[in-house]
């Protein structure tokens, strides 16, 4: 019997007669943009995650380039993040005028490094004429970043904080003398809705989330062609709104996002537990940091030989990702080289995405972990 990397068909058999109630209403009314729920889901959202507000967009590249907008960031400025990412974090910063600039991973956790960061600010050799206005921190795999020092370097050198915590939904950070959902610790928090994230819709969809109130309204309008009225733009804007239809499928989700986090927690424990003989690498959560484990990735040097194992078997696995951002054709303008960023490249040659979500049953995780065994003792 395949294993699943992600099983979609059982999250929304979970859900489907309550969003099917939902899209009934929708239909009703014909509120097919910007209906009820969507007001609905971002209340909900912003209630869950601790924060003042909540809006919904089309993705979460439009959530990272609205913020990124609606915190000033343009045309000769820099954007310190992590080249250990999905393309987004760079395209989004690409899309505002400004420019990327990378610095490397700690190699335990794989998040950006806040020392890496510090080293590039003291140094004071910037790659624009602006320089840095922003650092975009990646929750990768569902881990927080390190957001305390983060925070520290931020208000040193007056950066604003703007959390790419799209694989982050419902981790926990412990900073400044409490925990806090991941997104609602910087100045601004970026989410995505895609399908196969721990909270996915049905199709794309986005939030971005933050407690100043008018951040919050610049990305309101930003999303909307700068409406002001209906026939009235004070800006040129986008057209990056959140779907109905998604939020619909959002609230009944989101309802659910605690429990099937609880259970990624649980199977990422007995993935560890029964890894634990095997010559591999599993993941770790430094004190103060609660993973949702949107990936559960273990690291080794024969990674293509577990792979290929793994495939054989009918077992879903995947990489993420191998390549990084500074070695991307379409980042090949920054002028970055492999050997730039040493630790996010050997990450990249050794890491592999086992199957993790919430429907996994104890035999399915055995089944996994023997097979990672049994390709490792094979050769």
């Amino acid at each position: 019997m395949p294993i699943k990397f992600v099983d979609l068909a059982a999250q929304n058999a979970e859900v489907r007669q309550q969003v099917d109630a939902e899209c009934e209403r929708i239909h009703d009314c014909t509120a097919y943009v910007g209906g009820p729920q969507v007001a609905q889901f971002e209340a909900r959202f912003a209630q869950y995650l601790g924060v003042g507000h909540a809006i919904g967009v089309g993705s979460g590249t439009d959530a990272l380039r609205l913020a990124l907008l609606a915190a000033g960031v343009g045309p000769g400025d820099e954007v310190i993040t992590t080249p250990m990412t999905f393309i987004a974090t760079a395209a989004a910063i690409l899309q505002t005028g400004a420019a990327p600039v990378f610095v490397d991973i700690e190699p335990d956790t794989a998040t950006i490094s806040a020392d890496a960061v510090r080293r590039y600010l003291e140094a004071g050799t910037f790659r624009t004429s602006n320089g840095p206005r922003a650092i975009v921190p990646v929750h990768l795999y569902g881990l927080p970043a390190a957001m305390g020092p983060l925070l520290e370097i931020a208000r040193r050198y007056n950066l604003a904080v703007i959390e790419d915590a799209c694989q982050a939904h419902g981790a926990r950070v412990h900073v400044e003398g409490g925990w806090k959902r991941a997104g609602a610790v910087g100045t601004l928090g970026c989410f995505s809705f895609y399908p196969g994230k721990n909270l996915g819709a049905w199709g794309e969809a986005g939030a971005v989330v933050t407690d100043d109130a008018q951040l919050a309204e610049r990305v309101s309008v930003l999303r909307d062609h700068g409406r002001l009225s209906h026939y009235l733009h004070r800006e040129s804007g986008y057209n990056a709104r959140l779907d109905t239809l998604q939020a619909a499928v959002l609230l009944g989700k989101l309802e659910r996002l605690e429990e099937w986090n609880s259970r990624r927690r649980a199977i990422a424990r007995r993935y560890c537990e029964l890894l634990s003989r095997c010559d591999v690498q599993t993941p770790i959560e430094p004190e103060g940091a609660e993973s949702c484990y949107h990936l559960f990735v273990i690291r080794s040097p024969r990674r293509d030989l577990i792979r290929q194992a793994l495939m054989r078997d009918q077992i879903g696995c995947g990489i993420h990702y191998p390549v990084p951002l500074h070695l991307q054709p379409a980042c090949a303008a920054l002028g970055y080289r492999r050997g730039d960023f040493p630790v996010s490249e050997r990450l990249a040659d050794t890491i592999l995405s086992l199957p993790m979500h919430p429907h996994l049953t104890e035999h399915d995780v055995r089944t996994v972990a023997e097979a990672v065994a049994a390709a490792l003792c094979a050769h």
